[in-house]
């Protein structure tokens, strides 16, 4: 069920992909929500240089109004 804010229905999703410049390059390696944190561990231990990109999607009111 989404939350209640304010007396407004509120939804929010978040999609993340990350990867490895010297692995992948700028080719996603991982998707979903612990690649981020995947991201970091290759980076702690390797040390390359990773990256995330999180999408943070938030909708207010709709059908469930």
């Amino acid at each position: 069920m989404p939350a209640r804010f304010a007396d407004r229905v509120t939804r929010t999703s978040r999609e993340v992909q990350a990867g490895c410049f010297q692995c992948g390059g700028m080719d996603a390696l991982w998707s979903g929500p612990q690649s981020q944190g995947t991201a970091a561990r290759h980076h702690d231990a390797t040390g390359h240089e990773t990256w995330a990109d999180v999408v943070l999607s938030v909708r207010y009111g709709g059908k469930d109004e």
